[in-house]
Parts: structure tokens; sequence; C-alpha cells
């Protein structure tokens, strides 16, 4: 599948970013690869509720020293509790095993622009930034709903919601070519477009690139080792307790 030409030129004609920056971009790219591949590693072909785990959705939590210490999948099917999406997942059992109270300084790095439920969880649990990969047409935008000012509007009108989570969409061409796949399948559901075989080869992609990468900045070499090693020592099935 060839990659948006857009794409490619808009990378081509940016200016260079500050080394800080770059650093960062560098990072958010690598941790969106881990979140597909962790989706990847453990593929469900179809979505059907008796037929699979759940949706090919999942996340990864990195720390405020930028490694990753926790994942997450959507297990709606196999719970048959449809509040069992990845982001639920992974911050209720990383709260729960670590006896921590909030996420402030952590950043989740999901495969799909979070819903209101998974944005709602993150703004009260204090999170600090959230980086998705594909965009939701139909569900996404709930962050910055949550932080939208709407009192110039008149009497009646909200004020942003406190603890705004910081939010924006990985910086990597697989995620933009899922974004573009999934428009040609409009107005089909994106659930079902992500147990398709296009859908599976962009997130094979992700999980190649996140294998064979060398990282510009030493200090993300570092990071993407580790995090290497943390997506072999995954589970390819779910504790679903």
């Amino acid at each position: 599948m060839l990659l948006p030409v857009f794409s490619l030129l808009a990378e081509l004609a940016a200016p260079a970013a500050p080394p800080a920056l770059a650093q960062q971009r560098e990072r958010d790219q690598l941790y969106a690869w881990l979140a597909y591949a962790v989706v990847y590693q453990d593929w469900q072909t179809t979505a059907q509720p008796d037929s699979s785990r759940g949706f090919n959705i999942g996340s990864v939590l990195v720390n405020a020293d930028g490694y990753v210490v926790h994942w997450g999948r959507n297990c709606v099917n196999a719970t048959r509790n449809q509040t069992q999406h990845g982001e639920v997942r992974l911050i209720q059992s990383y709260l729960q095993r670590t006896r921590q109270r909030a996420l402030s300084g952590y950043t989740i790095y999901t495969t799909l622009e979070p819903c209101a439920m998974c944005s709602g969880m993150m703004t009260l649990t204090q999170v600090t930034r959230t980086v998705f990969g594909q965009r939701d047409p139909d569900y996404g935008d709930a962050l910055q709903r949550l932080q939208l000012d709407s009192r110039a509007c008149g009497p009646g009108h909200y004020a942003p919601y406190p603890r705004a989570v910081q939010v924006s969409q990985a910086p990597d061409a697989v995620s933009c070519a899922l974004d573009s796949a999934y428009a040609r399948h409009r107005p089909a559901r994106i659930v079902p477009f992500l147990a398709r075989p296009a859908a599976r080869a962009l997130y094979a992609r992700a999980a190649a690139q996140l294998a064979r990468y060398t990282a510009q900045h030493p200090e993300n070499q570092v990071r993407l080792d580790s995090a290497r090693r943390f997506l072999a020592r995954l589970p390819r099935t779910e504790d679903l307790r």
C-alpha cells in the first residue's frame, strides 16, 4: 500500500523542529508503533461478539521518565462488558497494581482516538497527555469537547472542564494511512474495518517499523530498546479478571 503523497510532501516541506520537539516527535512515533504492535500481537480476525476477544484497539502507558509501564487491549466481547475499552482496562489495572491515585505526568498512546468514556477517565485520573493513531469520525474529539469554552455564546454555556488532557495525533505515516484507508470504507463502522486485511497490513507495518527502527536521538534508543523488551514479555491472551 502506497502512503498518501500529500503526507510525504508535507514532511519534506516542513521546517526542521527544535531538538527537544524533534526528540518528542520521534518518541511519540515509537510509542504509537508500540501500541499498534500490542494489538497486532493478538489480532482479532472478526469483531463478532461471540467470536473475538474484542476489537482491534489498544493502548500503552508511558511514565514521566518516558518509559512504557503498562498496556491494555479492548476486551468488550470476551468480558461481555461494553466498558472494557483498552484505555479503561489500562488505567484501572495500573492504578490497582501500583496503588496510585492518579496518572499526572503520564502519557497514554492509543491506536484509536479516545471515546467519551475513555476521555472522561483520562481527565479524572489526571493523565497529562494522550496521543492517538487513527481518527474516529463518529466518537472522536471527546477531549476537545471537554476543553471547549462556550461561555462567549451567552448564559447557560460552559467553561472548559478542569484538568485538561493534552491530545494530539501520532506523527507517523501508519496513522495517516489508516485514516485514508478507512475513509474509503465509509460509511461502514470503524470496528468492522479494524478486522479487515487492509487494517491488519498497516498494523503489521507499524510492528515491523518498531522492530527495525534505529532512533535518531540516543535518549530515544534506550526507550526503544526497553519498549521492544516490554513487547516481548507481553502475554498473547488476556487476564479477564
